[in-house]
Order: structure tokens, then C-alpha cells, then sequence
């Protein structure tokens, strides 16, 4: 998978940015592997119902970074906020067992978010430094805990 141009009516071009969401309190919720798994499929279930296309997603004990594609028709705190408040909901209605003792209140995400647009790069690139970037986190922690990174291309 290259670099692929998209075309609208009156519009070509290409919309990659890298988004990173981090749990409330920047507590370790992504160590327990079902709340990885679970949050990383809202996440791209939202993006889907949303029409963006999640290239890559990987996560940290704290973190989670996603590489979306064709944003175009979302500002990006409209997008972030969007997928942020969708997969907060979903996991605190139903999962709230997995991290409720590392959270408290109605929170999931903190409040803020790292974005970065991001310019002619492949999926394979990003999918490789989100992948190998999250190496030093998991070591940082001392967990040794097989990570995959989802890819959604």
C-alpha cells in the first residue's frame, strides 16, 4: 500500500494524521489486554461510523496512538472528540470491571490529546514507528506481554 491520492467532486489529495489518547490520570489501563482489545475496537468502530479510516493503532501501558486516514470531512478536535467520548461511553457503560479500580468518576481519557498532521508517509512507515514506539513503553514498565498492532488497511 502506497501513497493513495483521493478524490472528491472537486478536491484531490491525501489527509494522514497521527492522533495519541491517553487514560485519565495517565494510569496503566491498556496493560490488562481486554480493555486494549476492547477500546481499540471502538475506537474503530466509531471511526468507521464516521467514515475515517484507522491505518494503524497500537497501544502503550498509558496511551494509545492511532494513524487515521481521509479526516477531511472532520476538524480535528471534532474527530478526536468524537472517538474519545464514543469508546469513553462504551467502556465505562460496560467493562468499567477491567480499569474501574485504576479510574474513578465518569472518566476514561484524559482531557487533552496529541495530534500531528502528518505528510507523505506510507501506512507501512507509521505502522512500523507506532509499533516499534511502543516498545520502550512496555519495557519501561517491565511487562512482557505480547503486543500486536491492529491494522485496519
Amino acid at each position: 500500500m502506497g501513497n493513495e491520492l483521493r478524490s472528491s467532486a472537486h478536491t484531490v489529495g491525501e489527509e494522514n494524521l497521527h492522533l495519541q489518547f491517553t487514560p485519565a490520570y495517565r494510569r496503566d489501563v491498556f496493560v490488562e489486554s481486554m480493555a486494549r482489545e476492547l477500546t481499540v475496537a471502538y475506537l474503530v468502530q466509531r471511526a468507521h461510523e464516521m467514515k475515517v479510516e484507522v491505518a494503524a493503532i497500537d497501544c502503550g501501558p498509558d496511551h494509545v496512538h492511532l494513524f487515521v486516514k481521509h479526516w477531511k470531512n472532520w476538524s480535528i478536535p471534532v474527530l478526536a472528540g468524537q472517538l474519545k467520548t464514543y469508546s469513553s461511553r462504551m467502556m465505562r457503560k460496560g467493562h468499567k470491571f477491567l480499569f474501574g479500580h485504576k479510574l474513578y468518576g465518569k472518566k476514561f481519557w484524559s482531557s487533552g490529546y496529541f495530534y500531528r498532521t502528518v505528510g507523505v508517509v506510507t501506512a507501512e512507515t507509521v505502522k512500523r514507528y507506532v509499533a516499534e514506539g511502543q516498545k520502550k513503553h512496555w519495557e519501561e514498565r517491565e511487562f512482557k506481554q505480547q503486543k500486536t498492532l491492529f491494522s485496519y488497511s
